[in-house]
């Protein structure tokens, strides 16, 4: 046991060293030749971390359909690398979900639902919305660069009560997201109410439900300075409630999300019940076979 020991000991010192000893023995081109791992720090600004593939940011064009339909997906938290919490997806297994459905969907907001809704909008293929939970500081650090990439819209749910404490996004970092337009003067990033305070609104009095929508909704548009038109029910109480419905209409949303995996029929869509596929953090070929499975096809 002492020899095994003793030779991890000298693997471990001669792993720990060797960089050096290659920077100081003129080594350094070897160094240059190995992967660049892509990571995140405060002090880093600028896209130039991040290395998508080439047939991610391909221009989208997914195949027409007679009956197109839609199915919103859901995310909570980007990580790099595993992690025992299923909320959170790891980021190369996210990258890949993106390429998926840029090959597959076309991609909507809740603006756009609304107006298939109204028959002001018709859409020939199935479609997707990108959506992300509670306002986590993942999105800003990892997903606001990779979705500018990909140049892929999404609409992200806010708790303002979260906002500017530990793990999550600030006002500023959100304001920047907000006024972020790509190279068409296209708005990239909406946001929407997850509530006050992350409640299980189908669980609450009347009053209470309504006082979360409403004021969630006012700090959000106060600090954004535009209308919020979506609401996504915390852990999806509430969904088909009457009384979390009526709310929701007296506090001037137009669409609510709620978290139940089912796709829709353009035809069809229903913006007080609009579903969304909760992804979890499993291998993207998982996730491909949730929205074959989901969709029908």
């Amino acid at each position: 046991m002492k020899w095994v020991r003793f030779v991890c000991g000298v693997i471990g010192l001669f792993a720990a060293l060797s960089p050096l000893v290659a920077e100081s023995s003129g080594m350094a081109v070897l160094k240059a030749a190995a992967p660049q791992v892509r990571y995140w720090k405060p002090e880093t600004s600028g896209d130039s971390l991040w290395t998508v593939a080439a047939q991610h940011v391909a221009v989208s064009n997914p195949p027409k359909r007679k009956d197109p339909k839609i199915v919103p997906v859901l995310y909570h938290n980007i990580v790099f690398g595993r992690t025992g919490n299923i909320y959170n997806r790891d980021l190369y297994n996210f990258e890949s979900d993106l390429g998926y459905l840029k090959r597959k969907y076309a991609f909507l907001g809740f603006q756009d639902l609304v107006d298939i809704h109204n028959g002001t909008k018709t859409i020939a293929t199935d479609a997707t919305v990108v959506t992300f939970d509670d306002g986590d500081l993942s999105i800003y650090a990892i997903v606001y660069p990779l979705l500018k990439a990909f140049d892929i819209p999404a609409t992200f749910f806010l708790v303002p009560t979260f906002i500017g404490q530990v793990g999550y996004m600030d006002w500023d970092q959100v304001r920047e997201m907000d006024r972020y337009r790509n190279d068409r003067g296209e708005k990239l990033f909406f946001f929407g109410s997850h509530s006050l305070t992350h409640r299980l609104l189908g669980e609450l009095p009347a009053d209470e439900v309504l006082y979360e929508m409403q004021e969630s909704k006012r700090i959000i548009e106060r600090e954004l300075g535009g209308p919020v038109i979506a609401i996504a029910l915390p852990f999806g109480s509430g969904s088909g409630d009457k009384q979390v419905l009526e709310a929701a209409k007296a506090s001037g949303y137009l669409a609510v999300r709620t978290s139940k995996p089912a796709a829709v029929l353009a035809s069809s869509l229903d913006l007080m019940n609009i579903n969304a596929f909760n992804v979890e953090n499993y291998s993207s070929d998982v996730f491909v076979q949730h929205m074959l499975r989901i969709t029908g096809r």
